[in-house]
């Protein structure tokens, strides 16, 4: 459920009551509140268009090839490191009705980059098959 304390702004939109509707069924399905299900589908949207709305920039601090510690506000490193942008990837092409995105791996440097990659895993589909006149069986875990 929603944890009123954690959103500091509310924002509201008009909309027909079969939207209204329908954002209530899809929510019930992901066992979420309309709330939840709607800020969930803002942020897969504002992401897929290459926004980041949840957070700062977050950096890692690049020491002599090695990565050293994170932040969200990097300042000078007396030993010479270099503050770089954490870049997050996906593993494999992401649509948010198909593909769950699982914890990221660890963070790598590549070349004069680092980057978080998030492993992208398809969601269960379900498939009915007839067993006799009447009678089906569901295979698939329930999400």
């Amino acid at each position: 459920m929603d944890d009123h304390g954690t959103f500091e702004q509310l924002i509201q939109f008009r909309a027909p009551a079969n939207l209204s509707k329908a954002i209530g069924r899809a929510a019930g399905k992901r066992c979420q509140s309309k709330s939840d299900f709607i800020r969930q589908a803002l942020v897969d949207r504002l992401q897929s268009d290459g926004s980041y709305p949840l957070g700062e920039q977050q950096y890692c601090l690049v020491r002599g090839g090695e990565l050293v510690s994170t932040s969200f506000k990097p300042v000078k490193d007396p030993d010479g490191g270099e503050w770089l942008p954490i870049e997050n990837e996906d593993d494999q092409p992401f649509d948010p009705a198909l593909h769950w995105r699982l914890k990221p791996l660890p963070l790598r440097l590549d070349g004069d980059r680092v980057v978080r990659v998030y492993p992208v895993v398809p969601k269960p589909v379900f498939a009915s098959k007839p067993l006799a006149a009447g009678v089906f069986s569901v295979s698939g875990a329930m999400a």
